[in-house]
C-alpha cells in the first residue's frame, strides 16, 4: 500500500508540476523517508509516541530542505518554517491524536467484550 501511494503520488506530481518541482518532490521524499525509517526502528522500543514524533520531525526537516534547494527556491526562514509547521506540528499531531482515539477506542470494545 505503501508503494502503491508513492507511485501514485509520482505520478501526479508528474502530471500536475513541472518535471523539476516533480524530481525535487519525489527526490525529497524518498531520502525523507529513508531518514524517517532509520530513525523510528532504534527509537520504537522506547515508546510508539516518542519515535514517531522524532521521525516525523527529522524526515519533515530533511523533505523541506531537499525540495526546496532541488527545486531552487530560497531556503529562508518564511519557506522552512511554513513548510514545517504543517508537516512536522500538523501531520504528526494529526497522526498522534488518531492513534489516540483508535487506541481509546479499541479499549472501550476490549472492555466490554471482556464483560459478556
Amino acid at each position: 500500500a505503501v508503494r502503491a501511494a508513492i507511485v501514485a503520488g509520482a505520478v501526479l506530481s508528474a502530471v500536475l508540476a513541472d518535471a523539476r518541482l516533480a524530481l525535487a518532490s519525489g527526490e525529497a521524499f524518498v531520502l525523507a523517508e529513508l531518514l524517517d525509517l532509520a530513525v523510528y526502528v532504534p527509537l520504537r522500543w522506547s515508546g510508539w509516541r516518542r519515535a514517531v514524533t522524532v521521525s516525523n520531525a527529522v524526515g519533515a526537516l530533511v523533505d523541506t530542505v531537499v525540495f526546496l534547494a532541488l527545486a531552487g527556491f530560497p531556503l529562508t526562514g518564511p519557506s522552512i518554517g511554513g513548510q514545517l509547521l504543517v508537516k512536522a506540528v500538523w501531520a504528526t499531531a494529526a497522526v498522534l491524536l488518531a492513534a489516540e482515539v483508535a487506541r481509546r477506542a479499541i479499549s472501550r470494545d476490549s472492555v466490554r467484550t471482556e464483560g459478556v
